[in-house]
C-alpha cells in the first residue's frame, strides 16, 4: 500500500465510509444524515449554518438533508423568540434515537480500527492527526 499520506486519509474514508453506510442503511438512515444526528447530540438548538460547519457540508447540501430529515421526523425546526429569522434545529425523540444508534455504530468501528493499538499510541495518532486536520483547514482559507 502507498504510504503517501493523501492516499492513505481517502483509504481510510472509503473504508469507513463502507462499514458505516451498510449499517445506516440498514437502520434506514441515509448517507448525510449520520454525522447530523451524531452533531445534534452534541449541539441541540443550533443553526443549520452551524451544523454545516460543525458537519463540514455546504449550505445546499445542509438544506436538502434537513428537509428530508425533517420529512421522517427526526429533526424539527424552531424559530428563535425575538428573532423569527434565526432558526434552531432541534433532534427529535426519533431522531435523538437514531443518533445514539448512530453513536454507537461509530463507537463499535472506532474499537475494530483500535485494535492491537495501546493507549499511548492512539493519543500520539489523535494528536497529529488533529495538526493534520488543521493544516488541512488552512489550506481551504
Amino acid at each position: 500500500m502507498k504510504k503517501d499520506l493523501h492516499y492513505m486519509l481517502l483509504v481510510a474514508f472509503n473504508r469507513s465510509n463502507k462499514v458505516i453506510t451498510r449499517q445506516i442503511l440498514e437502520k434506514g438512515l441515509m448517507p448525510g444524515q449520520p454525522k447530523i444526528l451524531e452533531f445534534l447530540l452534541e449541539n441541540d438548538g443550533c443553526t443549520q449554518k452551524e451544523i454545516g460547519k460543525g458537519c463540514v457540508l455546504d449550505k445546499s447540501t445542509v438544506t436538502s438533508l434537513l428537509s428530508r430529515m425533517e420529512e421522517n421526523g427526526l429533526v424539527s425546526r424552531e424559530s428563535q423568540k425575538g428573532d423569527r429569522r434565526i432558526v434552531r434545529i432541534f433532534l427529535t425523540p426519533l431522531g435523538r434515537e437514531k443518533a445514539e444508534i448512530v453513536r454507537e455504530i461509530g463507537s463499535r468501528l472506532d474499537e475494530s480500527a483500535w485494535k492491537g493499538i495501546p493507549e499511548d499510541e492512539r493519543r500520539r495518532f489523535t494528536g497529529i492527526f488533529e495538526k493534520v486536520i488543521r493544516n488541512l483547514e488552512e489550506l481551504e482559507e
